[in-house]
């Protein structure tokens, strides 16, 4: 009997080990499985085909849905049909006059307004939104005339809250080098935006832009290929110039993020007229000047023109999406006429790289903004594009 005892409790503490054995494991895989990036499925919409590449997401008629504009249409959620908003004219046969699609309620009513520029056009205009009732009979928006910026040559109009007071300024990115760098605060009154004033950032411009806070001051600075404009305490002072890096055509925008978590913001930013992603690492700043290390992302593909970061998987992790602008210069540029692409890029703590999913291949391409949105309210973030191919929406499966 007690021999009997004696194996039956030795039994009993071998089960016990092997379950915990296969606990562990268990532990283990599901751990590994979740650090792993998950692929995601993503299903085209095509909602217009026009030469329009700026595109924006809000709520336009204010029924707690986010709807979509872009260029001379809005679409109205659930079943985004095209609705009018302004004609679009065309800059020769290809571009069409819009280079910023910007959602602010300039006059204080209530309803979302669109704020916009175009490459050629020495102004910052706004649409009015003309309420539900004018909405839903499908008229037009009125044009009202923001500022007189005098450049001309912009390539893109961000919308930025530089110093954190709630009111995004318009910054103007021109691809002419000699053409002084500027952007406009709002100015806000009891009836909405009054009016815009011209702040001087630096002498210089050039291809590419992005916002983000370089010196870890806690104040947005302002990039672009030839360097960094440091904001000062005070706008009536002189922005700083840091002339740390020279690109070539880099994208719009160029994003500023901490990559590898080491304290340091970096810089991921593409060659938006020939082929390569990469992202800049930032080293141990040597007085006033920051230290770069250049690292390529992928290099397989061409006109990385624009860029997001936004987590889609759910991980609580920033992630790059980004993709070919189909046709940037007319089909002039290196791999114009190779398939059109848009990937994720997910970093990898472990392997210290950046790892490339798919999200479309050779149907959806970009223009000059990705915007992401949970469109259907399914707690899964979706897609919105607008470039030659169309105007898109990629629902996440």
């Amino acid at each position: 009997m007690t021999d009997l005892i004696f194996s039956s409790w030795m039994l009993l503490k071998a089960t016990q080990k092997i379950s915990l054995i296969l606990i562990v494991l268990q532990l283990n895989a599901a751990l590994a499985t979740a650090q792993q990036p998950r692929q995601l499925s993503f299903t085209p919409q095509l909602l217009c085909i026009d030469n329009n590449e700026a595109c924006a997401v809000g709520d336009i008629n204010q029924d707690g849905l986010p709807d979509i504009v872009a260029g001379r249409l809005w679409y109205a959620a659930p079943d985004f049909v095209p609705r009018p908003v302004r004609p679009l004219e065309l800059q020769g046969l290809e571009y069409a006059k819009n280079n910023g699609e910007h959602l602010w309620d300039m006059n204080a009513d209530g309803w979302p307004d669109i704020v916009t520029s175009g490459y050629e056009e020495p102004s910052i205009r706004w649409f009015e939104n003309p309420g539900l009732d004018y909405l839903n009979k499908g008229l037009e928006w009125e044009k009202h005339l923001l500022v007189k910026t005098e450049i001309i040559r912009s390539e893109i109009g961000l919308f930025e809250d530089l110093d954190a007071d709630g009111v995004p300024e318009y910054i103007l990115n021109s691809w002419h080098d000699p053409n002084p760098f500027h952007f406009w605060k709002l100015k806000a009154g009891g009836s909405g935006i009054e009016y815009a004033t011209s702040i001087l950032v630096g002498p210089r411009n050039g291809h590419g832009v992005g916002v983000g806070d370089i010196n870890g001051d806690l104040r947005p600075d302002i990039l672009f290929d030839e360097g960094w404009y440091q904001q000062p305490d005070d706008w009536e002072t002189d922005w700083i110039w840091h002339k740390d890096w020279k690109l070539d055509d880099s994208s719009c925008p160029m994003l500023v993020q901490d990559v590898n978590k080491d304290g340091r913001n970096d810089i991921i930013f593409g060659r938006a007229h020939n082929y390569g992603l990469y992202w800049m690492e930032q080293g141990i700043p040597v007085g006033d000047s920051t230290v770069w290390i250049k690292l390529v992302i992928d290099d397989s593909w061409s006109q990385v023109h624009t860029m997001s970061w936004a987590d889609l998987d759910g991980d609580g992790h920033g992630e790059l999406i980004t993709g070919k602008r189909v046709w940037a210069h007319l089909g002039k540029d290196p791999g114009a006429n190779e398939p059109p692409v848009i990937y994720r890029y997910v970093w990898s703590s472990e392997k210290q790289i950046f790892e490339r999913f798919e999200i479309n291949i050779g149907e959806v391409s970009t223009g000059l903004f990705i915007q992401v949105a949970d469109l259907n309210q399914d707690q899964k973030p979706d897609l919105v594009v607008a470039g030659r191919l169309g105007t898109f929406i990629l629902w996440q499966d």
